[in-house]
């Protein structure tokens, strides 16, 4: 009972996901129909999950083929849709190569399968992926090169889930830090909390390195052994799926917005104001005297306007004069105005979430996370901290 439950339970997140996404398909983005990609061959691979677990021995046997191309499928299928969420508009046939591993593999593991008569087929499953006798001098040709396949299989999905994680992480950082660069308030615009993403993708990597390494055996011969890898790998999936499904901004946005900044500009006014001197102090005129940065939808392109040049130049400006990026930039000041209105007695009828929008935040949440980030406490402990203080020198 224990082992029926337990084996199918990511096939279940899968099958959910899957189907709830494609409900919408007309109406998802391409990194959602991607998505949608990646839940279907989820299904497949956690579906001869669930034979081997529940010993459908004749025909796993068969299935594990599948399951070698639904495995060195999933990453790759995954990696992808992070593309399309951080640096890719649109699909690219030449990023085939990313599947060439499955493909390959796969192929070679059916020939193998169909070279094998009967009696090879039943040592195979009993002995070998059912049992843990992988001594290769006790086998003939075919069946060496199964336990080759097998151990080679290992070595390319343990790779392949270190390739992807960097590159991965790398494509999601480049993307966090460039929307830091254009918009004020990045809250709306991340890959819906970037940091568990990459939590999520890092744990279920482990997982899946270690299950490759120590493999399924195990868990035939002690079934309480399952629950663990099950939950960590539906949890997994339905944090892919929950994150996806929420997501609705990505770089295809992003590009929208720019191209739609860069169309206010002409090159005469851009030339003209390149090297202007006084443009920090111009910078600083408007966040300090102008206060430019109670605008919640202020973007860097606002402020090249108010400037008359070009974005890019006031993007170089900020990270060089100020070392920060554009959002921290406003920010921080966002947050010095804050703590002003905080620290005044007068102000003490006013809520968190009107002291937040004052300041030029879009939400509570935003400026929540903001403040506890800068200041290190929330606004709300910070302001009774102040009070008892002061309290305490009145008396």
């Amino acid at each position: 009972m224990i082992n029926a439950l337990f084996s199918s339970l990511p096939l279940w997140v899968c099958v959910f996901w899957f189907l709830t996404l494609f409900l919408n398909f007309n109406s998802n983005t391409l990194a959602k129909k991607f998505l949608i990609l990646f839940f279907f061959i989820a299904t497949i691979n956690y579906f001869t999950h669930f034979l081997y677990f529940n010993n459908q021995y004749n025909i796993y046997c068969f299935a594990e083929n599948i399951w070698i191309f639904t495995s060195l499928s999933l990453f790759p299928i995954y990696y992808y849709y992070i593309r399309l969420l951080t640096i890719d508009s649109k699909t690219s046939f030449a990023l085939i190569w990313l599947f060439v591993p499955s493909i390959l593999f796969s192929l070679f593991s059916f020939v193998l399968y169909f070279l094998m008569d009967s009696s090879e087929k039943n040592i195979y499953t009993y002995n070998i992926l059912y049992g843990n006798n992988r001594n290769l001098l006790e086998y003939n040709f075919i069946l060496r090169l199964q336990l080759i396949k097998i151990n080679i299989f290992r070595i390319v999905l343990v790779t392949q889930v270190l390739i992807f994680i960097v590159t991965g992480i790398k494509h999601i950082s480049s993307y966090h830090n460039s929307i830091k660069e254009f918009y004020s308030d990045t809250k709306n615009k991340e890959l819906k909390s970037i940091k568990y993403l990459l939590i999520i993708l890092i744990f279920a990597s482990i997982m899946s390195s270690l299950s490759a390494i120590v493999g399924k055996y195990i868990f035939i011969n002690n079934q309480v052994l399952i629950i663990f890898p099950s939950l960590v790998h539906s949890l997994f999936l339905y944090g892919i799926g929950y994150i996806g499904y929420k997501q609705y901004f990505s770089i295809t946005e992003f590009r929208d917005d720019i191209l739609n900044a860069d169309k206010n500009y002409s090159k005469e006014l851009t030339q003209k104001n390149t090297n202007n001197n006084n443009l920090k102090e111009q910078l600083i005129i408007l966040l300090e005297e102008k206060e430019i940065f109670k605008n919640p939808d202020l973007r860097i392109s606002d402020v090249s306007t108010f400037l008359n040049t070009n974005r890019t130049y006031i993007s170089n400006l900020v990270n060089d004069e100020f070392d920060q990026s554009f959002a921290d930039l406003i920010n921080n000041h966002r947050i010095k105005y804050a703590i002003k209105i905080l620290e005044e007695k007068n102000n003490v009828n006013l809520s968190i979430s009107e002291i937040g929008l004052m300041s030029g935040f879009l939400s509570e949440s935003s400026f929540y996370r903001v403040f506890k980030d800068k200041v290190g406490v929330s606004p709300g402990r910070y302001r009774k901290k102040i009070f008892d203080k002061t309290k305490n020198n009145d008396d």
